[in-house]
């Protein structure tokens, strides 16, 4: 089977709407899109743009010339347009969503300069070999079967490629998915599901993909609390949310400059490599 570039897959890529558990994953971001404003304003959401930033910079490098994939566009609809900055540095910027909604407000964030379309993490529509780096940032903890998508980022990775795997961190300092949790008892986590892991258990998902992790890393080291009443002033246009920027400074400071915070991070992320077949 050919993909919407015209190259040959691996696989054959099963129909959404055949599996009725995908079916209903994509309608709830579908009806979440819908319903969500644009994100980008919001002090909180600059910083953590600038994070993903220098992040992608200490561990990947230069991105001119390279062929970028991520895994999700909740971000490029409504958040930190993360893989319109990489297409700004000179990579050629691909990305997916399994919401239609999700990869239209993408699409007319940045018109004709990324090349989006609508797919499963779980089975990629692209053949082996094709990426230079792949980014899934917040993404594979909201289905269950996770070890599919990291195993699709192997397959489409090219030799000597790098990942970035980030999700929340279960030990993270503010405990953050405690306070999913306690939103989500309560059906106010939009979100939800949402698993966190440790460390140890993202280390053994990415190394059952194949993938070598060659270093620990990770962003969010704000509280999260800080980071909610921040969107929830900002979307509603409550004065307070202009004082956030007096409680991001120091957090956004420390970790443009030093991975080390990023160990605090709420979100933990692995920096993994492909290496040739034995």
């Amino acid at each position: 089977m050919r993909n919407f570039l015209g190259e040959e897959t691996s696989a054959a890529v099963e129909p959404l709407a055949g599996n009725r558990l995908r079916l209903q994953q994509r309608q709830k971001w579908d009806e979440l899109a819908r319903g969500m404003p644009d994100l980008f304003g919001a002090s909180s959401t600059r910083y953590y743009r600038r994070c993903e930033i220098a992040l992608i910079r200490r561990c990947v490098g230069y991105l001119r010339g390279k062929k970028v994939l991520k895994l999700d566009l909740w971000n490029e609809a409504v958040n930190t347009r993360i893989l319109d900055w990489m297409r700004s540095q000179g990579a050629v910027a691909f990305g997916l969503d399994v919401s239609h909604v999700v990869v239209s407000r993408a699409q007319r964030n940045s018109p004709g300069s990324l090349h989006l379309v609508h797919a499963d993490i779980r089975l990629l529509p692209f053949a082996g070999d094709s990426f230079d780096f792949v980014y899934t940032m917040g993404t594979i903890e909201h289905i269950d079967d996770y070890q599919d998508a990291v195993d699709e980022i192997e397959r489409v990775l090219k030799v000597g490629g790098k990942a970035i795997v980030g999700v929340p961190h279960r030990w993270n300092l503010f405990l953050r998915p405690l306070l999913v949790r306690l939103l989500d008892r309560f059906g106010k986590y939009p979100y939800s599901p949402e698993r966190s892991f440790s460390s140890a258990e993202l280390r053994r998902v990415v190394a059952r993909s194949g993938l070598t992790v060659a270093r620990r890393a990770g962003i969010l080291t704000i509280p999260g609390f800080v980071r909610m009443a921040d969107l929830f002033f900002y979307r509603r246009n409550i004065p307070l949310y202009r004082l956030t920027p007096l409680f991001v400074w120091p957090f956004e400071y420390l970790e443009t400059r030093w991975s080390w915070p990023g160990f605090f991070g709420y979100l933990i992320a692995l920096v993994a490599e492909k290496g040739s077949s034995p």
